[in-house]
């Protein structure tokens, strides 16, 4: 892993809900399993790194999508907190919109508006990058 250093990363932490920190990556350090990311001198343990990429390869969305129908993909978008596009008719509502929750007839969205899923379409946009 040596050929990361001097380089400018994104490293995504296992912090909940993964946060990622960006930074020149100073040194790498197997026998106190470390890495540390300037600047300010960040330590990060190898058992808080989830993923280390380039800083020019952060995931980006897809542009293209699949329509949430089932309340398996409904949880998922709420769980993984997706990116979501919902249309009403030809009608864009919101082109990045996160799911809260959901219940049998409703969506509600992050900030607190509430949808009626049988008056509107949700399309989830995965992210795609290098892993």
């Amino acid at each position: 892993m040596k050929h990361w250093i001097g380089r400018h990363v994104v490293i995504q932490r296992l912090d909940g809900a993964k946060s990622t920190v960006e930074g020149v990556l100073k040194s790498w350090d197997p026998i106190q399993e470390k890495v540390i990311l300037g600047p300010g001198e960040l330590v990060i343990p190898f058992r808080s790194i989830h993923r280390i990429m380039p800083r020019n390869s952060s995931p980006a969305l897809n542009s293209i999508g699949y329509v949430v129908n089932h309340t398996i993909q409904f949880d998922n978008a709420v769980y993984f907190g997706s990116c979501v596009m919902v249309w009403r008719g030809n009608q864009l509502v919101s082109s990045q919109a996160v799911l809260a929750s959901h219940d049998e007839e409703t969506v509600t969205l992050s900030n607190g508006m509430i949808l009626r899923k049988d008056e509107h379409y949700f399309v989830v946009r995965s992210l795609r990058g290098n892993a």
